[in-house]
């Protein structure tokens, strides 16, 4: 009886040494980091398109954009706006973008006794640093006694801001055919001729005394009615400035040349 206690002492002990060999080591280690074990592989697998291999490929790679064969740019937006409701008489500006417009003008004039005459005009007008560039088309219509006549003509300047007083420009104003002739066959007499649009180009420099009052001085070359010849004279226009768009002005230096020339 006793060798089986000691029998039995003996296979006890041999199995708590056997199982102390197997015991896996404490999840509370500090010697050993908790997340050793776990592998992401296992877990879940790299999609194709991130550009790491995997051992089973279960996604299509995106295709490759085609390069184009020409180079190209996003174009950027025009800004383009409608007119705005400011009334000035006899002038509307019909679009405007980023240092330019186009201007639509016009007026009437009623001569008792010679004629009516309605002029119009499409200009556009661009800015670039201090030059300022204007070209455009116009039309004058002439109504008299038993007779009415259109004239057409394209016109231009180039302005150059040399501060905010002082400014200078060259201009030029073309009309194409000839005066006509009145009801009998003569010519426009010399109180109707002078209304006539003329061709003429030039050049002068304005200088603003104010807000308000300005002055241009300069010359210019002008047709002479019905000829092909051209007359040059000075230019001395003392103005005032009702608005950006409208200013009034009285051609002095005009008046007197012609004046002192007779």
């Amino acid at each position: 009886m006793k060798h089986l206690y000691i029998l039995t002492l003996l296979l006890a002990a041999f199995s708590m040494t056997c199982f102390a060999q197997i015991e896996m080591n404490d999840s509370l280690s500090i010697r050993q980091n908790a997340y050793d074990n776990i592998h992401l592989e296992t877990v879940g697998r790299p999609d194709s398109i991130s550009g790491l291999s995997s051992p089973l490929e279960y996604h299509r790679g995106y295709n490759l954009a085609i390069t184009p064969r020409f180079s190209y740019s996003f174009a950027s937006p025009i800004d383009l706006y409608i007119p705005d409701l400011r009334f000035t008489p006899g002038h509307a500006s019909l679009f405007y973008w980023n240092n330019g417009e186009i201007v639509a003008s016009g007026g009437t004039r009623s001569l008792p006794g010679l004629m009516q005459i309605d002029n119009g005009a499409l200009t556009i007008y661009q800015s670039a640093g201090n030059f300022t560039f204007r070209a455009g088309g116009m039309a004058n219509k002439y109504g008299y006694f038993n007779g009415l006549h259109t004239q057409y003509g394209v016109n231009g300047s180039i302005t150059y801001q040399f501060s905010p007083i002082l400014s200078a420009t060259i201009f030029g104003d073309y009309y194409f055919g000839r005066p006509p002739r009145m009801a009998n066959g003569m010519p426009m007499p010399p109180s109707m001729i002078g209304y006539y649009g003329h061709t003429k180009y030039g050049g002068y420099v304005d200088y603003r005394l104010n807000e308000h009052w300005g002055i241009q001085a300069g010359a210019q070359t002008v047709q002479q009615a019905g000829t092909n010849k051209y007359q040059a004279e000075p230019i001395v226009t003392p103005y005032y400035k009702l608005n950006k768009k409208v200013s009034i002005g009285l051609p002095a230096g005009q008046i007197l040349y012609h004046i002192l020339k007779k």
